[in-house]
């Protein structure tokens, strides 16, 4: 076998089954491999950011490592966006880079990049392999690493001149992921912490992610009848009509979405990292001491103690922690908490009913969000780019547990199409919807093309408010009045959809919201939406109007 033969059977024997690849004459080997496997398939993007991106989004939606290839310099920086928010969100990334050959790696020459200084203040590692007989085993080894503790990115550089090289046939040693379950005494003590609690919270994140994790704490939810929050960008981790949803801890909440959840005696924190966002900028709990005890969960040890003092530590896998732990709940969950549960989930409701209303400049994107939770099926999968316009379906969209979310938790513009595009291939027979800003379908809305040749059913819908929205928010904020650098100049979005291949459609008034949702979400094939969305709504809680007021 070649070097690059044996590196596809190593991702084979990893469950890899797709790649994603922008092609590049230094690893044309490997690409030779890839094009002739008939179990992993290679489905080649229009830009390494892409995917890059798309990548990520697989690997949140299988829970395996995703796999991405590009070439040397240009091509490894461009990916360089999918390497910081698979960091950020905790995803299992597998970056290989085709590399200069091994003679030109000290001669300063053409493309040439250090990797290890590039990437590695945000990769798990970064490896060049120069000796074609460990090119696989060290692959595996490295999706080993991208997997395990807080999943997230590593990078391997291969010199194009070790792919081609012939190699010993060899037995690979598949690293295997070993469950973490928890001691049971540190589970036994938590649960006897929850039936003393007066006003007990459970906040679980993305290591609830797998459908094995999604179920653990479906059941988990249900014996202990506990009030559950969920982690940023997790919003589909749990039905959010169950009366235990005590809500999103999203970017940009208003007081009056959280505070009151600071009322708690207990936080239970389970699979989460405990980001800013998540702790309302480390106010629930409050950093580096909790008002309250502070029970955190974590397969990664390095992530407990690292901001908040904590009551118990616990190094657990999320799924085997909320199963033990739902194993030990009493018989009747404890009637004092009748009416905190009541009032956390009366909350959450009351702020997420939609109320219509007619802006002055365009379509509120609240009138698109509430015509897809009308339309969608109950196994849609939503993927969303960085913006105000998420905003919306944070706060209005109720997902129903089977609903699957991707979304960047790094907080960058560019996943909305390529998240769509990875999704609609990895499960063709569900709706798949992409929300994205104008800026961000001009960042990444190439990948476009990839889902036009591959024939992806994505329905992509656009909020074109001729704005960069979430960064005027911040400067109305901080310089009222004053715009520089965010009013934008858009193209027809609909006509660029059919130009390159999809339908286009152009949603002009609140009134056709629903038809053209409906519209968009039978076709056979992808569609783009042009929204003509309104600036003066800015987000789901702020106007420009309100913003502008001295009051505000």
């Amino acid at each position: 076998m070649t070097a690059a033969e044996q590196l596809v059977a190593a991702l084979r024997a990893a469950g890899t089954d797709r790649v994603f690849a922008v092609p590049g004459e230094s690893y044309l080997p490997l690409l030779d491999v890839l094009e002739t496997a008939d179990d992993v398939e290679l489905i080649t993007c229009r830009h390494e950011s892409g995917a890059g991106l798309m990548a990520v989004a697989d690997a949140k939606l299988t829970a395996r490592v995703g796999v991405a290839c590009v070439s040397r310099g240009p091509g490894a920086t461009n990916a360089a966006l999918a390497v910081h928010t698979a960091e950020q969100d905790a995803a299992p990334l597998l970056l290989i880079v085709g590399q200069l050959p091994r003679a030109n790696l000290t001669r300063g020459v053409f493309q040439n990049v250090d990797y290890r200084q590039a990437f590695g203040g945000m990769a798990k590692q970064v490896v060049q392999v120069e000796d074609p007989a460990a090119l696989a085993q060290t692959t595996l080894d490295a999706i080993g690493i991208a997997c395990d503790g807080t999943p997230g990115p590593v990078v391997i550089s291969i010199p194009e001149d070790v792919f081609p090289v012939e190699v010993p046939s060899e037995t690979l040693a598949i690293p295997a992921r070993v469950s973490l379950a928890p001691d049971a005494t540190a589970v036994a003590s938590v649960a006897g912490r929850l039936r003393q609690a007066e006003r007990p919270l459970l906040v679980v994140g993305g290591g609830a992610r797998s459908e094995a994790g999604r179920q653990a704490l479906a059941a988990c939810v249900d014996r202990w009848q506990v009030p559950t929050l969920v982690a940023y960008k997790h919003q589909d981790l749990l039905d959010n009509r169950h009366s235990c949803f005590a809500g999103h801890l999203g970017f940009g909440l208003p007081p009056r979405a959280w505070q009151h959840l600071t009322a708690s005696d207990l936080i239970v924190a389970v699979g989460t990292r405990l980001n800013e966002i998540t702790t309302q900028q480390f106010r629930l709990p409050t950093a580096p001491a909790p008002a309250q005890p502070l029970v955190h969960v974590h397969a990664d040890p390095a992530q407990l103690g690292r901001v908040f003092d904590t009551t118990e530590a616990i190094v657990s896998d999320t799924g085997p922690f909320l199963d033990a732990l739902g194993e030990l709940a009493p018989t009747s969950p404890p009637a004092r908490w009748d009416d905190w549960r009541s009032e956390l989930h009366e909350t959450f409701l009351q702020l997420a009913r939609w109320d219509a209303t007619q802006a002055p400049d365009g379509v509120d994107f609240g009138h698109i969000v509430q015509a897809l939770a009308e339309a969608l099926p109950g196994d849609a999968i939503l993927s969303t780019d960085a913006g105000n316009f998420g905003s919306w379906l944070h706060r209005h969209f109720l997902f129903s547990g089977s609903h699957e979310l991707v979304g960047a938790i790094s907080g960058a513009m560019g996943l909305g199409v390529p998240g769509a595009v990875a999704a609609a291939l990895r499960h063709p027979s569900r709706q798949v919807v992409g929300l994205v800003g104008d800026g961000g379908f001009l960042m990444t809305g190439n990948e476009l093309a990839t889902a036009v040749r591959y024939g992806a059913r994505v329905r992509l819908f656009v909020a074109n408010n001729r704005s960069y929205g979430t960064i005027r928010l911040h400067q109305e904020k901080q310089f009222p009045g004053r715009v520089a650098g965010t009013e934008l100049t858009n193209p027809d979005f609909a006509a660029l959809g059919k130009a390159f291949g999809a339908l286009g459609l152009r949603l002009e008034s609140p009134s056709e919201a629903l038809g053209v949702v409906q519209a968009a979400l039978s076709h056979d094939g992808p569609v783009v939406v042009d929204v003509a969305t309104s600036l003066e709504r800015l987000s789901a809680f702020s106007t420009l109007s309100a913003l502008a007021s001295p009051s505000a």
